[in-house]
């Protein structure tokens, strides 16, 4: 059978599923724990015979905004969540912010380089101005050299023609 993408499992799909089955698993082992936690915590709580366990219970069902929740584990639970949920906003916030800065970043470097291509651009055109006015002053030297070249040979005739002096 010929490999083709569509019909064979990649190796990219292969881990995919297995670090999909993985986050699952840690989910299902991590929910079993919390339940034997529980379990574990009443019967332990049972066994303790001058304990006031409806007063602590009562308690526990409060919570620091003097809420009464339906059951102990709830008000927990609940405040798992709101910690959970506050850390996810955090983090959210936090990555916006991480993202906006390193945007920036981007875009300082990208001016940086634009600046830098402009001023080697500049410097280019200059550059070429300065060899072409150089190349007009050398031709202004060579006519004015030639002008004092003629105006001598000018003179050297006229002082051969008039006799030598």
């Amino acid at each position: 059978m010929a490999y083709d993408n569509n019909s064979l499992t990649t190796v990219r799909q292969l881990k995919g599923s297995a670090e999909k089955a993985k986050a699952e698993s840690d989910a299902l082992r991590l929910a079993q724990s919390v339940l034997d936690a529980r379990m574990d915590a009443q019967v332990t709580a049972s066994t303790d015979a001058d304990a006031d366990y409806a007063a602590e219970v009562v308690d526990g069902r409060v919570d620091i905004w003097a809420n009464e929740q339906a059951s102990l584990g709830g008000n927990i639970r609940g405040g798992q969540s709101r910690i959970s949920d506050a850390l996810n906003q955090a983090q959210t916030l936090l990555q916006g912010q991480i993202d906006a800065l390193t945007e920036a970043r981007m875009e300082n470097t990208l001016n940086i380089a634009d600046a830098n291509e402009t001023r080697r651009r500049e410097l280019a055109k200059e550059e070429e101005y300065r060899t072409s006015d150089d190349d007009s002053l050398q031709r202004q030297i060579n006519a004015l050299s030639e002008a004092v070249l003629g105006i001598l040979a000018t003179i050297s005739e006229n002082r051969e023609r008039l006799g030598g002096i």
